[in-house]
Parts: structure tokens; sequence; C-alpha cells
């Protein structure tokens, strides 16, 4: 299996390059092994004496046991596995549109895949999903649409119905070794080396999730890998997202008049960034603002805790007869201001299209005062 590829040397006659390359090495070492031990009597365990061989006809039809212990058991397993197996499948379907230049319908993957994970289980099957190591070697056997994985199907459902005496003499030895083989070939283990060109994360998620599928299983480490990625994504949003002070001019706005840019997500994670404009010893005094105008022009998302953050700041200003302005939200922010009803306490007067328009109304009321 290692040295197979190495046939297709450029020594090697046209139509012998194309016999190594759409003949995977493993087939030919499953035929060669199975021969030898055959011929040679050779005293190793085959799948007919381990297992009895395989049976020659399709699984029948059984309802699985059912009772609220096993649920409570197998929940949290499941829903791991499905996730697993939705981010396998499409990971595996990108790297297929890259090597044969097509674009996949990630919907239609995760429907056929699910409906084929509903019903596989009552014929006694195992949850599914499509794999890098088969579509790759199947895109590099010449594949190039998914009627290759039909015909793979069908070749497996032949070997089930009409070679599976054949495959009782398969030396299990010969199996151990194609697993090892794939398993080290799906490492991708110089990928490791390309760890100190990403961030600490990055990092962390990817060492976290290798080590905990190698010493407890693969479902514990998709669980602990989901929580770190969060709380990462969490993290860089946070850090991504700033306020800032926007100078203005005395010909732009009257003195009192504060205003300032979002970037980013105003969320949980971000509300702290506020906690400097809604000190309540700044409005306090002559010199306290009173009117402040927030630029959410480049504020992507806003989520009930930048809300009360910024309601917060609308109460403060409103104790000292000061007004709140809001220009430019984006249609998110926008819906999530209005569902909260906090347009209504705010003013729908206040809430602007655009700077220079939320200016102008910072300069009536201060005339109006």
């Amino acid at each position: 299996m290692l040295f197979w590829p190495r046939l297709s040397s450029p020594r090697t006659a046209a139509r012998g390059q194309r016999f190594v390359r759409h003949v995977p090495g493993t087939i030919v070492a499953l035929l060669l092994a199975t021969v030898v031990v055959a011929m040679l009597d050779v005293p190793v365990e085959t799948i007919g004496s381990k297992f009895g061989g395989i049976p020659q006809q399709l699984p029948s039809l059984a309802l699985p046991a059912f009772s609220w212990e096993l649920v409570k058991q197998l929940v949290a397993p499941t829903l791991t596995i499905a996730l697993l197996g939705a981010v396998e499948s499409l990971l595996c379907a990108r790297i297929a549109d890259k090597l044969i230049d097509d674009r996949h319908d990630p919907n239609q993957e995760l429907m056929a895949q699910g409906i084929a994970n509903f019903v596989t289980p009552l014929f006694g099957g195992i949850p599914a999903t499509g794999t890098i190591a088969r579509t790759v070697t199947n895109v590099k056997s010449g594949a190039a649409s998914p009627i290759a994985g039909i015909i793979h199907a069908l070749t497996l459902l032949a070997i089930l119905l009409i070679a599976a005496p054949l495959a009782a003499h398969i030396p299990l030895a010969v199996l151990a070794a194609i697993l090892m083989l794939v398993a080290w070939n799906m490492g991708e283990w110089h990928e490791f080396a390309r760890l100190k060109n990403f961030p600490v994360t990055y990092r962390t998620i990817l060492l976290a999730t290798f080590f905990l599928t190698v010493i407890f299983d693969i479902t514990v480490a998709v669980e602990v890998g989901l929580i770190l990625a969060s709380l990462f994504f969490i993290y860089r949003i946070s850090q991504i997202t700033r306020i800032e002070s926007i100078p203005l001019a005395s010909a732009e706005a009257g003195r009192g008049v504060e205003a300032y840019r979002l970037f980013g997500s105003l969320f949980f994670g971000a509300v702290s960034k506020l906690e400097a404009i809604n000190d309540p010893s700044r409005f306090a005094g002559a010199g306290a603002p009173r009117v402040i105008v927030f630029d959410l022009t480049l504020l992507i998302s806003l989520d009930t805790t930048g809300i009360d953050a910024l309601d917060t700041l609308r109460r403060q200003l409103a104790t000292q007869g000061g007004t709140l302005i809001l220009a430019g939200p984006h249609e998110q922010p926008s819906s999530m201001l209005a569902r909260s009803g906090f347009i209504e306490r705010l003013g729908a007067d206040n809430v602007v299209p655009d700077m220079p328009a939320a200016l102008s109304r910072a300069n009536a009321l201060l005339a109006s005062a």
C-alpha cells in the first residue's frame, strides 16, 4: 500500500500508469493478502473465522428499543454525532468542489444525509457521512459527479449479495493495515507544522480536540471543541467591537453635544466598552453632556444586553434633561431596537438616517432647551 503509488513513475508505460492510478493500493493489498492466506493456509484470523462471514442478504427491518432512560443517555451523543456528521460532510463536499471545479448544494447534502441516517438504523445501520478519504480516492480515480457515489454504493451491494462468501477469507490483519494507513493519511500531520502561523485560539482548539479524541473519544472532543470555539468567537468579536469618539467642530454642534461611532457588534461580550460613557459622575455638573449621538452605520449587530446598556444611558441623560440620538442603524440593530420597545421609549424623532441629521436634531434640542 505504501509503495504502490510509486510504481506510477515517468519510466512506467502510459497504460501501466493509468492502471496504478485508478486501482488503489489497498485493493491490491487486500486481494494479494487474501490469496496468500488462502493458498498457503496461513494461521491468521479472517472475517469468516472471527465473525462467521458476511450475511449474504439485506438486513431486515427492526424497530429500536425505546425507553426514557435510554433517551436521556443518548441526547448529547446524538446531537454531537449529528453535528459532527454535518460538518464533516460539508467539509468533504467543499474539498470535492475544489478538486472537480464544481459547487455543491449544502441544503441538499444535509437533507439527504439526514434522511439516510434516519432510515438506516432501522435496518441495523450506523450513522454515515461523506468522508474526505474515500471522496479524494474516488476523485483521483476519475470520479467527477455524484454518480460515482451511487456506483460505489451499488458495488458494495453487489459484494454483499454476490461476493460475501469470498469476503469471508479476507484476513483481519490486512484490514487492520488498511485502517491504520487510512487513519494516518487522514491525520494530515503536516498541518501541525503550520500551527505557528495561526493565533493561539486556533491552536488551542485544534490541539484540545486532537488530544481529547485520542485520550477519550470523538464525542467528548467535539463537545469541548464547540464550547472552546464559541468562547473564543465571543472573545474575538468583543475585541473587534470598539467605540470611538467623534470630534465635533463648533460649526457642527453646540456645546454639550458628544458623538461616538460604534464598530462591530454590541452584545453581552462587548457592553463593558460603554461603561466609560455610562459613568453616572459624567452627568452631574455644569459640563455634563446634554445630547449624546451614536453613529451606528458601522454597527453589524445588536442584542438585548446592548439595548439594556443603551437604555441605561438614555435614562441617565433623561434625568438631567438630556437626550440620546441614534444615527443610521442597519436592519438588524433597527429591528432589535423596534421589537424591544427601545425606539418608543427613546422617541422616533431621535432615530435618524445619518450623522448630519443627528447633529441637526441635537442643535434643535439645544436651541429649544
